[in-house]
């Protein structure tokens, strides 16, 4: 990935509206983060936002928080992972203030319409995370290694009943000793 010039309000007003328009969470950020990451910006290629968002969801914390801060600091240092990171999470924060204020007085937690619409806004955000996903898998499983893994951990999720965490920690470790033990047949 390569360091470009960026000015600091140009990343602050990209993550700002990362954070603006997202509803649902980390997951739900994917297709946005790389829309513009990568179709918008041109900041990153979809092989780079596999390795951004893997990077992202491998620490802990939110996965927009730390895709903001990797990609504020690849491009601006530690100054850019700060703006980016505050231009990431000030939206959340305002509207989450702002409606916990709101239910707190106006008893709107029960109210029909605003359930349904939280309804609607879960069954947008699974296709958003299909076609996320579709776009990245070519990058992201792209040989033989690629598909063992994936078929490993599909298999260690759903049929031995393994959590997210230990699978994504057992594929990272599959990944490293076949490099150890294969070098570049690997790929």
């Amino acid at each position: 990935m390569q360091q470009k010039q960026v000015s600091y309000l140009h990343m602050f007003n990209v993550f700002f509206k990362i954070g603006l328009f997202t509803i649902g969470g980390g997951l739900a950020m994917i297709p946005l983060i790389r829309d513009e990451f990568v179709e918008r910006q041109g900041w990153i290629d979809d092989k780079d936002i596999t390795d951004v968002l893997a990077i992202a969801q491998s620490l802990p914390g939110v996965i927009a928080v730390n895709s903001a801060t990797f990609l504020g600091y690849r491009l601006a240092g530690i100054m850019g992972a700060l703006v980016c990171t505050i231009g990431v999470v000030l939206p959340s924060f305002l509207i989450i203030f702002a409606i916990a204020m709101l239910f707190a007085s106006s008893g709107l937690d029960s109210n029909t319409y605003i359930l349904k619409f939280f309804a609607g806004v879960n069954a947008a955000i699974t296709v958003l995370l299909v076609v996320a996903t579709k776009k990245m898998f070519a990058s992201s499983v792209s040989n033989k290694l690629g598909w063992a893994i994936l078929l490993i951990s599909v298999s260690e999720i759903y049929v031995l009943g393994f959590g997210i965490a230990s699978t994504v920690i057992a594929a990272a470790l599959y990944a490293i000793a076949a490099y150890r033990l294969l070098g570049r047949r690997a790929e």
